[in-house]
């Protein structure tokens, strides 16, 4: 979340600010506004790319053919680039820089690491190079965090009905102070705002196109409703809710699915092709791989935004409209985890036919439904709503009965029909186990009552006891012969 507002004039106040020290040796001081915002815009630039040229990126060994034969990390400053000294240290050796506020050079960490990050999945998605350098001909601009302190940074304050300032505090170094002057300045940016300016944690400082923007706190989603919700999260349907709704993440069509399978086998056919030339095919394409590479990575990207598109709506509605939201804990990781080939030793050379196959197509599926991103997203939204997200254990959610909590495999006569051996109740089987894990749920959170399996002990077949606790309305499953009180 942010806030855009127009910079309508800089006013400086304090001491004069030092600059530096010319190719003479003379200290160099400004009370020009102009030329202090563009020496912060340079020093925060400047600090940036020191850290990008810490980062490795991958350079070609080759042989005295020119051949490719390894591979080796190196900065992206050059193989010489000296080590990235602490900001107290980088302004003692820069003089020019000492004087720049701390709250702007240290936002350049998190900024850079946010960029990076953000370019090589950008790289990887639809291509391109690794992330470069920040240039001052791309545009001139600094990040200030907020800091609340008494002489604090960044701080916005309203001067009228549409207008406000925002002060950036400093100081001069004490060895560089100016004759007959103080020590502290500030910068005053006038701005024109047209709404109230909600918290925030940083500025963003555009100098070139004379704009700022207001990273804001996320802010809490208005809450629409205080119902209770069981999410059953599956294959078929990507969620099935307690109260007998289907919601289904969207697919790729046939057509996109054709023709991401032709790329990857005309990618496969390319990089063969590439092998003769030496080095790691991936590393080392042609350019008709690299077009067959992008134009599949845009496809795969637009299948991959449009259900991101669906997730971020789907969990949204879910939050304004539940005050809690139930689900079960799944660790999606260890259940896509590929099984290891087994060689088989009657028949050398050959494996033994473990399932691997199946089990590829079961993981494909889940993996397509983002589980894990569901339930992320879900779960920030509730908490910015206010609500909670209960993960409660998925064990037999899907073999006990909603009715009677009777627990048997014989329950689940296909997929998508559940039919009770015991009761004879018949519902949908992803409908059934959301309503458990709203049970567990309410059981767990002290909500309410509801059907709660235990861990069975019994094999199945073997029927369930119906707790006679007085007052209990609900059947609870207990061990073979032992009634649980």
């Amino acid at each position: 979340m942010s806030q855009k507002v127009r910079i309508d004039g800089v006013k400086h106040n304090g001491a004069s600010i030092f600059l530096g020290v010319d190719h003479c040796g003379n200290p160099r001081w400004t009370r020009n506004p102009e030329r202090i915002m563009v020496w912060l815009c340079n020093g925060w630039r400047t600090r940036f790319n020191q850290r990008r040229e810490q980062r490795t990126h991958n350079i070609p060994v080759k042989d005295e053919a020119g051949g490719i034969i390894d591979w080796r990390k190196e900065p992206l400053g050059g193989s010489n680039v000296a080590e990235l000294l602490p900001d107290k240290e980088a302004r003692l050796q820069c003089s020019w820089m000492a004087g720049i506020p701390a709250p702007i050079l240290s936002s350049t960490d998190r900024i850079e690491s946010v960029e990076w990050s953000a370019g090589l999945k950008r790289k990887k998605t639809v291509g391109g190079r690794i992330p470069g350098f920040k240039s001052r001909h791309r545009g001139l601009g600094f990040v200030c965090w907020r800091n609340a302190s008494k002489t604090g940074n960044a701080l916005f304050h309203r001067t009228g009905r549409k207008s406000g300032v925002v002060v950036i505090t400093g100081m001069n170094p004490t060895r560089w102070r100016k004759p007959g002057e103080k020590l502290h300045w500030r910068i005053v940016i006038h701005v024109r705002v047209s709404q109230p300016i909600r918290p925030y944690t940083s500025v963003h400082v555009d100098w070139t196109h004379r704009s700022l923007v207001f990273v804001n706190m996320p802010s809490p989603l208005p809450g629409m409703g205080n119902g209770m919700v069981g999410l059953d999260r599956g294959c078929v349907h990507t969620l099935a809710s307690s109260d007998g709704a289907f919601m289904d993440a969207p697919k790729p069509t046939k057509k996109e699915t054709a023709r991401l399978g032709y790329l990857q086998r005309r990618m496969s056919r390319q990089d063969r092709v590439n092998e003769a030339r030496g080095g790691r095919t991936a590393k080392f394409a042609s350019k008709r791989c690299q077009r067959t590479l992008t134009e599949f990575n845009t496809l795969q990207g637009r299948i991959v935004r449009r259900r991101n598109d669906w997730i971020e709506k789907t969990t949204t509605s879910l939050a304004k409209a539940n005050v809690l939201v139930a689900m079960e804990d799944l660790d999606v990781r260890a259940m896509t985890k590929r099984p290891k080939p087994k060689l088989d030793s009657d028949k050398p050379g050959q494996y033994l036919h473990n399932g691997a196959k199946a089990k590829a197509g079961l993981d494909r599926s889940i993996l397509s439904n983002n589980w894990s991103r569901l339930m992320k997203r879900l779960n920030d939204k509730m908490d910015a709503n206010g609500g909670r997200l209960v993960l409660v254990p998925a064990a037999y959610t899907s073999q006990a009965c909603h009715k009677c909590g009777h627990v048997a495999k014989e329950n689940r006569d296909s997929q998508a029909v559940f039919h009770c051996v015991r009761c004879g109740h018949r519902a949908n089987a992803d409908a059934n186990a959301a309503k458990n894990i709203l049970g567990r749920a309410l059981i767990q959170t002290g909500g309410g009552t509801a059907s709660d399996v235990e861990e069975p002990r019994w094999r199945s077949g073997e029927a369930s006891t119906p707790s006679t606790q007085a007052g209990s309305s609900v059947g609870v499953r207990s061990a073979k012969g032992i009634p649980r009180l």
